[in-house]
């Protein structure tokens, strides 16, 4: 080949190369979601404040209002296109079933849009910057946060978690905490730990907090720091 040719392509593959791509639209993310009737199964607007367990249990979906603030956008775009059942009962049933059913796969073109357009939907109130997973686990953190969550409230009964040995343990009545550090948003961990029923009003996880619970915010932020450690690579 013409070595001046043989430039000149090379030069024009670079260039289309260092062009960026296609920006993800939260607008065709929403027209996506719409289309796809993604909301007959999730609300993206809070529940109204008269909500009951009844309303709950007639819900398909969790709610996403706060899915940006929640969910990790990594997470989101490997896992739309590939859902994985994330307990081991129907969201829509309060007892375990065999075979959960699987939810629908997003067609791939629509992952960046979708992801683009959830990770939009953000809680208002929540607080961020607070919990921190950058750099080694205190010491004393991870001993606490250890205790908390395994003796204390042995969260493990209703969550799946991983021992450092690999092994996978624990209930399958609540989303697994096997890759909570790869799925879920620190600060999110946090702020659902010290108000759980601003995102399931109606929910079966305990709370904590307050004068009848007697954990601290503290306590919670250390509990926090452990379950966004698990699953990190």
């Amino acid at each position: 080949m013409n070595p001046l040719r043989l430039a000149t392509l090379l030069a024009a593959a670079w260039l289309l190369a260092a062009l960026p791509a296609q920006a993800a639209s939260v607008e065709a993310g929403q027209a996506a979601f719409e289309r796809l009737k993604c909301g007959a199964c999730h609300r993206v607007t809070p529940p109204p404040a008269e909500e009951t367990l009844r309303d709950r249990v007639a819900q398909r979906g969790p709610d996403l209002w706060f899915a940006g603030s929640k969910f990790q956008p990594r997470w989101l775009a490997a896992w739309l296109p590939a859902p994985k059942p994330l307990s081991g009962i129907r969201y829509d049933r309060l007892r375990p079933e065999p075979g959960p059913v699987a939810h629908p796969a997003a067609p791939a073109a629509d992952v960046p849009d979708l992801v683009a357009y959830l990770t939009s939907l953000k809680d208002p109130q929540m607080r961020t910057g607070v919990i921190s997973v950058q750099g080694p686990l205190n010491p004393m953190d991870a001993i606490q946060g250890r205790i908390l969550f395994g003796k204390e409230q042995q969260c493990f009964a209703c969550h799946k978690t991983q021992t450092r040995y690999g092994a996978e343990v624990g209930g399958s009545t609540a989303p697994s905490l096997v890759d909570a550090g790869a799925r879920l948003n620190p600060d999110w961990i946090y702020s659902y730990l010290l108000h759980p029923r601003r995102y399931v009003p109606v929910p079966r996880m305990p709370i904590y907090t307050g004068a009848a619970a007697g954990y601290t915010d503290d306590q919670m932020a250390e509990l926090a720091r452990y379950i966004a450690r698990m699953g990190r690579k």
